[in-house]
């Protein structure tokens, strides 16, 4: 069964630099929601597929997804970017596919730093925002993540080595020799290490391999990214329904940074996932999804909503 009923590039930049940049894009489904995933440092879009098939298969949303400049199948020029101009090339493609408004934007890792520049800069686009692993604060990058992305580059020659350091670093290491618990994973796989490592070879078969300079590109806007307390304020003022998202295992972003964005956003609801690490969309796939679907839900309706009911293994937070 295919989902994508639509796919392509599109040209942004146009009045911000000499050559306009190329984003590619694919569009699932045909129902009347709009959903954009926005997707993270170095990986593919068709990271959110799960995610993506999932809303299609409702019949009530079109969800695109689409490469960041720097990655995938969009162009990456020279430079280091920043989350700011990421948020605007994702803009522009919105303008381009018709998308001016009632969208549902959805952001994971760098793809939520840049979905609050987007929130940021055009409030009345969005109908509701959905903050992944992400973080508002500038950083620096864990030790785990250095010695890992250090051993990956200098130390391991084998491929599957390399495969197995990324999976460590953005799975937590108790999860990946379990057996799948989602059904969406468990008829197929004998561990979740399986399933991860299987999903990111398909994901990347499906795209580019990333060039050097659009990894520096990218890890530079990761690095540079702040989002004040104050924008964080006024963004919280817009009224759009807020949906914060984190994990209690994550080696990449501190989970401390998504209990400021609690904090200073006062969400409409904060989700905390134990013991789940970086990538909570596959990690924790049928959760996570029903858990984006009440969100969006909630966020299509009139303002009069019936109360939040916890989802199974949730805890009141």
């Amino acid at each position: 069964m295919t989902f994508i009923t639509e796919k392509g590039h599109v040209e942004v930049a146009h009045d911000r630099q000499r050559t306009p940049t190329k984003l590619y894009y694919e569009k699932y489904g045909n129902g009347p929601e709009r959903v954009l995933l926005v997707m993270g440092l170095a990986a593919p879009c068709q990271a959110w597929d799960f995610q993506a098939k999932f809303l299609a298969k409702t019949g009530n949303y079109t969800a695109i997804l689409f490469d960041n400049r720097g990655n995938g199948h969009s162009d990456s020029p020279l430079g280091l970017y920043t989350t700011r101009q990421l948020a605007a090339d994702a803009l522009n493609m919105l303008d381009e596919v018709g998308w001016k408004s009632e969208v549902h934007l959805v952001g994971i890792s760098m793809g939520g730093m840049i979905s609050l520049e987007m929130a940021d800069a055009d409030p009345q686009r969005f109908k509701s925002l959905v903050l992944t692993s992400t973080s508002a604060r500038r950083f620096l990058p864990t030790w785990t993540a250095v010695s890992t992305f250090t051993k990956i580059a200098l130390f391991y020659r084998e491929p599957r080595d390399q495969i197995n350091a990324a999976m460590e670093l953005v799975y937590p290491l108790h999860w990946l020799d379990q057996t799948p618990t989602d059904a969406s994973h468990a008829k197929r796989y004998e561990t979740n290490r399986d399933m991860a490592i299987t999903n990111f070879i398909t994901h990347m078969g499906q795209s580019r391999l990333q060039p050097l300079h659009g990894n520096v590109g990218q890890v530079s806007a990761c690095l540079r990214h702040y989002f004040s307390d104050a924008r964080l304020i006024k963004l919280k003022q817009t009224g759009i329904p807020i949906l914060v998202v984190t994990g209690t295992c994550d080696n990449l972003v501190p989970t401390s940074s998504s209990f400021h964005l609690k904090r200073i956003l006062k969400p409409r609801r904060f989700v905390v996932f134990e013991g789940s690490g970086h990538d909570i969309p596959e990690e924790q796939t049928d959760r996570f999804n029903q858990l984006l679907l009440e969100h969006l839900t909630f966020s299509s309706k009139p303002i009069s909503h019936s109360p939040i009911l916890p989802l199974a293994g949730e805890a009141k937070l």
